[in-house]
């Protein structure tokens, strides 16, 4: 647990120096949730977990909640939030921005309502495999359009 606690506290440091407006500690250095308030209209806020292995477990949970899965170093998840958060501060000029965060949100639902969908009701393998498919589609548009974008510079 001290290990654990010593962990968290290097990470709180090194986000208050990135410009976390505000990181608490929950369950005595276990669980940590750090916001960065990036304009009036964006905030950017994570959720990590310290194992008792040192190891942790990254989520954003806004704009929109995504896990980004485990770590194996303080270093490696402050660099992981660095880096985010200059995407995010890039990405909030343009204005395809808000539509971008609606698209986002939109799958959020989309995932939501497929595992209501599933947990609930008996689906056929017919509506199983049209939904597969319609998913399949539109991780093929996304790639297309991915393999054709210009990259952003960093």
């Amino acid at each position: 647990m001290i290990t654990s606690s010593f962990s968290g506290d290097i990470i709180n440091a090194s986000l208050r120096q990135l410009g976390a407006s505000s990181i608490k500690e929950i369950r005595n250095g276990i669980l940590y949730i750090a916001k960065f308030e990036l304009s009036e209209d964006l905030c950017v806020t994570y959720v990590f977990d310290v194992t008792k292995r040192d190891r942790y477990f990254l989520q954003r949970v806004t704009p929109y909640p995504i896990s980004h899965g485990d770590f194996t170093s303080a270093q490696e998840v402050v660099e992981f939030i660095r880096k985010d958060i200059r995407k995010f501060r890039n990405a909030q000029n343009s204005h395809n921005f808000p539509k971008f965060l609606d698209t986002t949100n939109a799958m959020v639902l989309f995932s939501h309502a497929v595992e209501l969908l599933f947990l609930e009701r008996n689906v056929t393998p017919e509506d199983l495999d049209s939904i597969y498919q319609t998913i399949q589609s539109g991780l093929h548009k996304i790639k297309d359009i991915h393999d054709r974008a210009p990259k952003i510079e960093e």
